[in-house]
């Protein structure tokens, strides 16, 4: 009892990034006069994803927890890469969690082998897949080596252990009607593979477990410091492509880093304000456009892409001092 009433006071869940690069690759699709037959199955594939994405990122953002929720994410550090479907991090652990959105049923034998098992034209067809756990442990590796890299040689030994316990994969099955068969599972693939309507009871069931060691600003800063290493993508509209483009570190002077952080913080204080997600107060695209563009009046601040009348006249004023702030 005494838990419950401590957990209603703590905060709802924070969308604090989303990339949406399903969204933009199925746009540049649909935007081809013509599309071929391998294109149209890619198109038919991403829309299947991105429906097992909002599905999980519902069941997020209704969970009632303490957590900021990373998005669609794409980590590049030194020649290392991973395309994160989610992190989440709460005042305990970091989940790292690979969304799967597919047709069929799912077997798991005692070697853990993953294999699909789906239905044409009346015939049962068995297919081994790529195992899920091994694409999220990989991502979960990548982190760990980021931040084990921060540390002297005598907090490494110290942080070994506590890193390994800190991260936590996951992948989740987002189609209610797979059916998965994991009886002769090993238990270390079977803990960390379930069903979307289990994962919030999964992630308290951990939690229960843990002691609190991150306040809400440790979070957002670890967060922040997350998404410096993010690799935008954009569109080439002439190749039809997304591409990757990793943003120039140089070009963001110290000026602007304060910058970005203030303008975060204070749209963090008004989604808790107005108990919304932070990305409708204004999504990270317009955060950005207001560092390049620095507007000084409330007329420049309405040409800022993602700033209509309503936001500019509820905030703008805030914004401005904001930016004139961090200009002298």
């Amino acid at each position: 009892m005494v838990k419950d009433m401590l957990f209603l006071k703590q905060w709802e869940p924070i969308l604090y990034h989303n990339g949406n690069t399903l969204e933009k690759e199925i746009a540049i699709l649909k935007e081809k006069e013509e599309i071929d037959n391998e294109e149209s199955l890619k198109l038919k594939l991403l829309e299947y994803g991105i429906q097992g994405e909002k599905s999980v990122l519902y069941e997020l953002q209704n969970s009632h927890r303490s957590m900021y929720i990373l998005h669609d994410i794409n980590i590049k550090y030194n020649d290392l890469k991973a395309q994160i479907d989610f992190l989440v991090m709460t005042e305990k652990s970091i989940y790292i969690i690979e969304c799967k959105n597919m047709y069929g049923n799912i077997e798991i034998d005692n070697h853990g082998n993953f294999i699909r098992e789906i239905e044409i034209n009346g015939r049962r067809l068995k297919t081994g897949i790529y195992s899920p756990i091994t694409q999220v442990k990989r991502h979960v590796e990548l982190l760990k080596h980021m931040a084990y890299q921060k540390y002297g040689i005598i907090k490494k030994m110290f942080f070994k252990n506590y890193l390994n316990d800190l991260f936590i994969p996951i992948v989740v099955l987002a189609n209610e009607k797979t059916i998965l068969k994991d009886r002769y599972a090993p238990k270390e693939i079977k803990n960390k593979i379930i069903r979307r309507d289990q994962l919030i009871s999964y992630i308290e069931k951990i939690e229960n477990q843990k002691q609190k060691i991150y306040s809400e600003k440790s979070i957002q800063e670890f967060c922040d410091s997350l998404l410096k290493y993010h690799v935008e993508k954009y569109e080439d509209k002439e190749q039809n492509v997304v591409i990757e483009k990793e943003v120039d570190k140089k070009e963001n002077n110290e000026n602007d880093e304060t910058l970005r952080n203030q303008l975060k913080k204070f749209r963090l204080e008004k989604s808790k304000e107005e108990k919304c997600q932070a990305y409708i107060i204004f999504n990270d695209k317009t955060l950005e456009k207001i560092i390049e563009k620095k507007p000084k009046t409330l007329d420049e601040l309405l040409n800022v892409e993602g700033f209509g009348q309503f936001k500019v006249d509820k905030y703008g004023k805030e914004i401005l001092e904001i930016v004139k702030e961090q200009e002298k």
